[in-house]
């Protein structure tokens, strides 16, 4: 089937494309980003805290080695404002992008604060601290940030500015042992990163799917009827004007008893993917077998009669291996101060009016509830 222009202003999907609308609409890259954002939103608050925490014991330390670092402010200075533009970063971060780099900045910059810290207060001779502080900034890194590239670039930078110093005297036994260790609590950091994120991925993703299933129509991609109600309630207490537009495919059990399950199936995601295609404002569901539900922003009544119509006819155009199918409607305008129960209630009758009286066409619902 072609692409035809509806009177509704979107054009009909092809029958491949109906059946396959919800993968079509999602690609791998902004999959991946969406995961990073549900990833990012359980990471912002321990982020945060342990920023801030990081920040008082930054403080602290400055308090405790001033006498030592006293005669050379400037790399001090320097390493708190670098801490400073990181935390800042952290707490306006908007994406795993910013977020990662506000983590990064700040950890870099507590790493190149510690490193000062005991050159001045040991005389060079702190060596001895080095590795337990890159394991413990990698592993608090690595807790924080989302992406493994990220990880990778941050923990690396934080190991080479704790390490500096150390790798010229490679040629030295004790120097080369120094080295194994650092090079080998690396590559260690790196694949307990690599584990924790990817367990914190599946995890989150898990619990993003169980929650799409119990909003989402898994057949058609439309919203089930619970995630339609709470979703069109909540639209209600707004005061734009909408208007609730009740469908049915008719005839729809002689369909699958004719046809077979699958052809039902895939009439049913054409309607979804049409349904799908009305203007971003609109709220589509499935609200049982063959029944279907839009609220959708309309300023009076006869806006809606055409909104509502334009359904009626489009889907007169669907079909699925050869089988056409028709709509029958009922559409009401939600009056002020009117539950969703009761516009439903007008809708719903309307709706049995329009297949009483021959199938495949509308009715518009009495302004009064009953």
């Amino acid at each position: 089937m072609t692409a035809k222009s509806s009177p509704i202003g979107f054009g009909l999907p092809s029958e491949e494309a109906c059946v396959r609308s919800d993968e079509a609409l999602i690609s791998p890259t902004e999959r991946s980003r969406r995961l990073d954002e549900e990833v990012l939103l359980r990471l912002r608050r321990p982020a945060c805290v342990l920023a801030g925490c990081a920040a008082l014991a930054w403080l602290l330390s400055l308090w405790v080695a001033w006498p030592h670092v006293i005669a050379d402010p400037l790399p001090v200075l320097g390493w708190s404002l670098a801490q400073a533009a990181g935390l800042a970063l952290c707490l306006a971060a908007r994406d795993a992008s910013s977020h990662d780099g506000g983590v990064g900045l700040m950890t870099v910059a507590l790493a190149g604060g510690c490193r000062f810290q005991l050159d001045a207060s040991t005389g060079g001779a702190g060596d001895l601290w080095v590795l337990p502080l890159c394991l413990m900034l990698s592993l608090v890194l690595g807790l924080l940030q989302v992406r493994l590239r990220s990880y990778f670039f941050c923990s690396l930078a934080v190991w080479l500015v704790l390490a500096q110093g150390l790798i010229p005297g490679l040629q030295a036994s004790g120097q080369a042992v120094r080295v194994v260790l650092l090079f080998g609590g690396f590559t260690l950091a790196l694949m307990l990163h690599r584990g924790v994120a990817l367990a914190r991925r599946r995890r989150v993703a898990a619990a993003t799917t169980l929650a799409t299933l119990a909003y989402q129509d898994a057949l058609t991609g439309l919203a089930n009827r619970r995630g339609f109600l709470e979703t069109a309630a909540a639209r209600l207490k707004t005061s734009q004007p909408q208007g609730l537009i009740a469908l049915d495919v008719d005839d729809f059990k002689r369909i699958n008893d004719r046809h077979g399950h699958e052809v039902g199936d895939r009439l049913l995601q054409a309607v979804g993917a049409l349904l799908l295609r009305l203007p971003a404002q609109a709220l589509s569901g499935r609200t049982g077998g063959e029944e279907f539900c839009v609220l959708i922003p309309v300023r009076s009544p006869a806006e809606l009669a055409l909104a509502a119509a334009g359904v009626v006819e489009a889907a007169r155009r669907l079909s699925a291996q050869g089988v056409g199918l028709t709509l029958s409607a009922g559409a009401a305008q939600v009056l002020p101060g009117e539950s969703l129960e009761q516009t439903l209630r007008r809708a719903d009758a309307a709706l049995g009016q329009a297949k009483r009286t021959g199938k495949n066409r509308l009715v518009m619902a009495d302004e009064a509830p009953r």
